[in-house]
């Protein structure tokens, strides 16, 4: 996989927006990703916080890494009692066999596998899980997918990360002699209450709005805003229920040889 630095760090620019509309993991998929003695995790790619907040809830220690200083800020803020740290997939700074599980939220798409792998599996206990998860409205709804399909067309059309979530969705990618067994692959199925101003201004949260042009910006909100009041599958009330997919991939360290 090729990585996009541009797109991969659009997000920090705009932290404080990302955090607030962004729907973040349901609190429920850390039982479903985790093993039941987890003492240690590190939440990789943390971003603002949202899927660190639900490990504090119920880990003893949690450590996120992220390497954009303006979303670890919003994370510290957050997140009080983790231990937050400047790093990338590809370079953890934890010492070797130091946690329990290693989850990665809504940023596997943005890193090199090749490289994260083997620092992955340095950094976790035999055993360990390493988790993937993916949270995202469900395109399998119609008006959902509608919705998706204005926001890439305003934006530039190509939806450069999507494929790249399904790839790993479809296919249990490890690279040759990773060291990783007993791979699943499943999905839960939740949904949200927002109001049409939050639904409006979720969409401005992805990478491809991020970087356009600010004409670009301006049309996509006004369209969007037209889109939903015009969209009778919505109802007439202020709130709309969102479906949403949350997808992950989980797979566990193999021993260490002696």
């Amino acid at each position: 996989m090729i990585q996009d630095p541009a797109l991969s760090t659009s997000f920090g620019a705009a932290a404080r927006d990302y955090d607030r509309y962004r729907v973040g993991p349901p609190a429920e998929i850390v039982e479903r990703i985790l093993p039941p003695s987890c003492e240690v995790v590190l939440d990789l790619g943390a971003g603002t916080g949202a899927m660190t907040r639900h490990l504090l809830a119920r880990i003893p220690q949690v450590y996120a890494v992220e390497p954009d200083p303006r979303m670890r800020e919003v994370l510290a803020e957050n997140c009080p009692g983790v231990t937050a740290m400047e790093g990338v997939a590809e370079r953890i700074p934890l010492p070797d066999a130091s946690v329990d599980a290693v989850v990665m939220s809504a940023a596997w798409h943005w890193v090199d596998p090749d490289r994260a792998i083997p620092e992955v599996a340095r950094v976790l206990r035999d055993g360990g899980t390493l988790a993937l998860v993916w949270n995202h409205s469900d395109r399998n709804v119609p008006w959902v997918s509608d919705l998706d399909a204005l926001r890439r067309r305003i934006t530039g059309g190509g939806d450069v990360v999507y494929p790249r979530i399904q790839h790993f969705l479809n296919d249990p990618w490890l690279p040759e002699g990773a060291p990783f067994t007993d791979v699943e692959i499943s999905a839960l199925l939740w949904s949200t209450t927002l109001t049409r101003e939050e639904l409006s201004a979720s969409q401005t949260t992805y990478s491809a709005f991020l970087l356009a042009s600010a004409d670009k910006r301006e049309a996509l909100l006004q369209q969007i805003t037209e889109h939903l009041n015009g969209d009778e599958r919505l109802g007439t009330g202020e709130t709309v229920e969102v479906p949403m997919r949350c997808n992950f991939w989980r797979a566990v360290r193999k021993p260490r040889e002696v």
